[in-house]
């Protein structure tokens, strides 16, 4: 899950989103975001998908690393 949060937090700041911004496209909470972002917080496929629906990209893409 580090890696995943990392990756939300790569593609949220790229995206110019603070997290109180992305929760509100996710329809979560902003310290539910940001329980993701530091892997303090398993979380569902359901959730990750809102997450990335609300970022714009392909689920998978949240597992992928930067490059």
């Amino acid at each position: 899950m580090k890696s995943v949060g990392q990756r939300i937090q790569q593609l949220r700041n790229a995206k110019g989103l603070t997290q109180f911004q992305l929760s509100i496209e996710a329809d979560i909470t902003k310290n539910q975001i940001g329980r993701i972002e530091r892997a303090e917080r398993n979380t569902s496929l359901v959730t990750l998908n809102r997450i990335a629906s609300a970022l714009g990209v392909p689920l998978h893409t949240l597992f992928l690393k930067e490059g």
